[in-house]
């Protein structure tokens, strides 16, 4: 009778702390949808907390620790499949284990849910960088989109020859891959100084052991909120992992907006010391800019501009033909489907969240880097 008390109290706990936990995660997402300001606040001082705590226990393990979770989330889903109709039938030997099936599924519940609102969700509502840091908000003009994309293209034309390149002509970095991740971090650390949110600890960023799977949906890294990790493509061509760490790195620091991650990874980049990474930053946001050129500008006036070398052209791709030759060899299911089921999955994720012209936001990077070549003229 003692035991049988014991264990109801203890199942009683744990329901009201699953329930406590959910609705204190849904009032923080509530006011986060409500008030900037709070939002503001919970991305400087709360948000942090998050990233020194699991960045920290993630840094531990060398590969992609988000990775290995979501195969094992896969695997659950498939072992649950089976055991759905063994816990239904009343005789079951299985029976006895459908109440602690239900509560670990519950906890998971509340992990995901908890760390996809804290971590991602409800950064979505913060402040915008141009909003808080810049000083011109209102629309830019054909001049000024001109000015910018010259000031980029050159710069890539200059560094597309001072950059260490292989045999093959392929940009290499100068120094291990443990160098190249102590240059990102120093980077954004270093935009900390303007931007004070992007201060403080960075773990290291973990490579993805499903790289060719990652290509066939066009992504370059991505970001996982459940283990605060910035993660990138180990195929793609290699000039573009440092601007994609310092892409990810600005997740780990609440920047969720896709546009404004790729803005924190074109500053820091082609702000920092590094050669390599100044390239990696340029041709970032080379391509976002050369197609608004092509869209609001007249060819009569294209024809006068600047325009990229051949090495910065064949440098400015995600994968080479070779790459994806590999890609599809090693391929389960077709690029077209997966590329298209992850444009679904992005699209409905950004709209939901507020976001409402979807995965197109990404190419509002341009007003932000014709934004940064306006104010430092000024």
């Amino acid at each position: 009778m003692k035991t049988w008390k014991i264990s109801k109290k203890l199942r009683i706990t744990q329901q009201r702390c699953i329930l406590f936990l959910i609705l204190v995660i849904t009032a923080v997402l509530i006011m986060a949808w409500n008030s900037r300001g709070f939002t503001n606040w919970y991305r400087l001082h709360i948000f942090p907390i998050w990233t020194n705590l699991l960045g920290r226990i993630s840094d531990w393990f060398s590969g992609s620790v988000g990775e290995i979770l979501i195969l094992a989330g896969i695997c659950l889903v498939l072992l649950e499949i089976v055991l759905l109709p063994l816990f239904a039938v009343r005789r079951s030997r299985f029976l006895k284990y459908r109440t602690w099936n239900f509560r670990l599924l519950c906890w998971i519940f509340v992990y995901i849910y908890g760390t996809e609102t804290l971590n991602c969700f409800v950064m979505y509502h913060a402040s915008t960088v141009e909003e808080q840091y810049f000083q011109q908000k209102d629309d830019y003009g054909r001049e000024e989109l001109i000015a910018a994309y010259t000031q980029v293209v050159t710069k890539a034309n200059e560094l597309s020859n001072k950059v260490n390149r292989s045999a093959d002509g392929t940009p290499v970095y100068d120094g291990s891959r443990e160098e190249l991740y102590e240059q990102c971090v120093k980077a954004m650390q270093a935009q900390g100084e303007v931007y004070p949110y992007l201060a403080g600890y960075y773990p290291d960023p973990k490579p993805i052991r499903a790289s060719h799977f990652m290509s066939q949906q066009h992504l370059l890294g991505i970001y996982f909120p459940f283990t605060m990790e910035a993660n990138y493509n180990t195929v793609m061509y290699p000039v573009n992992v440092a601007a994609t760490i310092c892409h990810e790195y600005s997740h780990l620091k609440g920047i969720i907006l896709e546009d404004e991650a790729n803005y924190f990874g074109f500053v820091a980049c082609t702000e920092a010391e590094d050669i390599y990474l100044q390239y990696s930053g340029y041709l970032s946001v080379l391509g976002y800019l050369a197609r608004q050129v092509r869209t609001s500008v007249p060819q009569e006036i294209r024809q006068t501009m600047e325009t990229a070398n051949e090495q910065v052209c064949k440098d400015d791709v995600f994968l080479t033909q070779e790459q994806w030759k590999q890609v599809e060899n090693k391929a389960v299911f077709s690029t077209e489907t997966v590329n298209k089921a992850t444009n679904v999955f992005l699209e409905t994720n950004l709209t939901m969240n507020g976001v409402e012209d979807g995965i197109h936001s990404y190419s509002r990077v341009v007003r932000l880097v014709v934004r940064y070549y306006a104010e430092k003229r000024e």
